[in-house]
């Protein structure tokens, strides 16, 4: 896992949206600015003071934003803000796709990996 998975899938995200689109995605938990910081500056630098982590009442909507759980968005918290790592070396990614992939059946997670495998 990288030292920063929450500020990755973020900057990820504002690849392809903006972070007034990432706002009202995540249900307004965090603010535009907030995540502007966080994608240009990282945890705890924000441009005109700090980027503090999210409390535990946001986890929810920034779980919808991300595509992910509020367990994952958890771990990504303790590890961009407080070094805190789950003991995995995985990607952002993966820790994103992963409860995604743990509701497939047998079947189409075996389907998934033939078509990741044929993209290497």
């Amino acid at each position: 896992m990288t030292n920063t998975p929450f500020r990755d899938t973020a900057s990820a995200l504002a690849l392809s949206m903006d972070y007034i689109a990432m706002q009202v995605g995540c249900d307004r938990a965090r603010s535009h600015s907030w995540w502007r910081n966080v994608v240009e500056y990282g945890p705890w630098k924000g441009q005109q003071g700090r980027t503090a982590p999210p409390s535990p009442d946001e986890w929810a909507g920034i779980a919808k934003l991300f595509g992910t759980t509020e367990e994952q968005v958890r771990a990504m918290i303790a590890a961009d803000w407080f070094g805190v790592q789950t003991g995995s070396e995985v990607s952002a990614r993966v820790m994103n796709l992963a409860p995604l992939l743990d509701e497939l059946t047998e079947k189409e997670a075996a389907a998934v990996g033939v078509v990741i495998r044929s993209m290497r």
